[in-house]
C-alpha cells in the first residue's frame, strides 16, 4: 500500500520528516514527526504527517523483527 497523501485544509506549507519503525508485518508502529530536515514547527502539519505515516503499510520480507526509516511529506499550496 502506498502512502496516502494527507489532506491539509490549513494555509501552511512545510516539509515534515517522520521517523518510523515498521514491524515484521509491514505495519508502522511508531512515527515521530520531528525528524532531521523538518522545516515547519506547525503542530497541525506534524500531526497530519504522523497520521499518514501510521496509516501506511509496507511490503516486507518478514526477515527482520523491525526496521527503521523515514518518510518525508511536503505540504504545499496548490
Amino acid at each position: 500500500q502506498a502512502l496516502i497523501p494527507p489532506k491539509s485544509n490549513v494555509q501552511e506549507e512545510g516539509k515534515v520528516v517522520v521517523e518510523i519503525t515498521v514491524d515484521k508485518e509491514g505495519n508502522v508502529t511508531e512515527a515521530n514527526p520531528n525528524g532531521r530536515g523538518t522545516t515547519t514547527s506547525s503542530a497541525v502539519l506534524k500531526a497530519k504527517a504522523r497520521q499518514a505515516a501510521l496509516a501506511t503499510k509496507f511490503n516486507v520480507s518478514g526477515q527482520f523483527e523491525e526496521q527503521k526509516g523515514t518518510i518525508t511529506i511536503v505540504f504545499a499550496f496548490n
